[in-house]
């Protein structure tokens, strides 16, 4: 895509959401998500937070960049992430867009040469497969080429310490232990980044 059309993308995006009288997006902010289902529930009890899903925001409202099950590294469009989420209160979607200084050309090239990726089901890290923050993290780097987000100890248990039974089932489907402590992110955890600002957006 030349310049020129990354100025067109961008500017039409602006125009729709301003015309919306919503606050206006860039390209490379990111969209936190909150869904729905056991894989959901899960997520959110070992990581003590409303989100369970996270995508990139490309130039257009036909790009979002995201990693999920079945389908692996695909982009959608806007209007398809915000439909695949769950409500809030007031019937809304639970989505909530963060911001962070990021050289867009540079993410935009990596998202593209990974789209296409299997989805990480095992969320290990070191693999061809991504699952939805680990695509972030990849995509994110500072100028030397280093993450710009930091990985951590995971965590797959619940409030009460144990292991979440979801996930003691997933891993004992795969055939493999818990990787309990291994290094990796979550949506809550990135949400919670110094890096980030959070941008007010009414869908």
């Amino acid at each position: 895509m030349t310049k020129t059309a990354d100025l067109i993308g961008t500017a039409l995006l602006m125009l729709f959401l301003t015309a919306c009288g919503r606050e206006v997006l860039q390209p490379g902010d990111l969209l936190f998500q909150a869904g729905e289902g056991d894989m959901t529930e899960a997520i959110e009890s070992a990581t003590g937070g409303a989100f369970s899903h996270v995508g990139i925001l490309g130039e257009t409202l036909e790009d979002v960049w995201e990693a999920v099950p079945g389908e692996g590294v695909r982009h959608v469009s806007l209007r398809q992430f915000l439909d695949e989420s769950a409500r809030d209160a007031s019937g809304k979607p639970f989505v909530r867009v963060f911001r962070t200084a990021c050289d867009w050309p540079d993410v935009r090239a990596r998202v593209q040469a990974l789209e296409g990726r299997p989805y990480d089901y095992a969320f290990q890290p070191g693999d061809e497969a991504l699952y939805c923050s680990e695509l972030v993290y990849e995509c994110y780097r500072d100028a030397s080429g280093a993450p710009l987000f930091s990985a951590i100890p995971m965590t797959f248990k619940g409030p009460d310490g144990d292991i979440v039974p979801y996930w003691a089932a997933h891993y004992d489907s795969l055939g493999v232990a818990v990787p309990e402590g291994a290094p990796g992110t979550n949506p809550n955890d990135l949400s919670r980044s110094p890096l980030l600002v959070p941008v007010p957006v009414e869908w």
